[in-house]
């Protein structure tokens, strides 16, 4: 697992539900927070899409209903290219924030 993907499972070893892990993975895209200043290299869209591919892969992201597989790279850099779309998800600013002061 990418080291990204590790340091969040420490700090929060529950996971989240898909919603809330796209929200993290958008708000850390776009601001880096929740992401000390050492790991913030590996913050890039493919850094990102790794982690959470990876977060996914083993159960960390729970996901509702298996209608898509959560764990491939291609969801997660959709995830991360949806923030200027707003498709098919929108970025929500106020829920990042709260989402990523988590792991502060």
């Amino acid at each position: 697992m990418e080291v990204l993907g590790t340091y969040l499972r420490g700090r929060w070893p529950e996971g989240l539900v898909l919603d809330d892990a796209v929200q993290l993975c958008m708000h850390m895209y776009r601001t880096g927070a929740g992401i000390p200043t050492p790991l913030r290299p590996f913050a890039t869209r493919d850094g990102l899409a790794k982690a959470f591919a990876g977060l996914a892969a083993c159960g960390w992201v729970r996901q509702p209903a298996a209608e898509v597989d959560i764990s491939g790279f291609e969801f997660w850099t959709a995830v991360i290219a949806s923030i200027k779309k707003e498709w098919p998800w929108r970025y929500d600013m106020e829920e990042g924030e709260s989402l990523a002061a988590r792991f502060s």
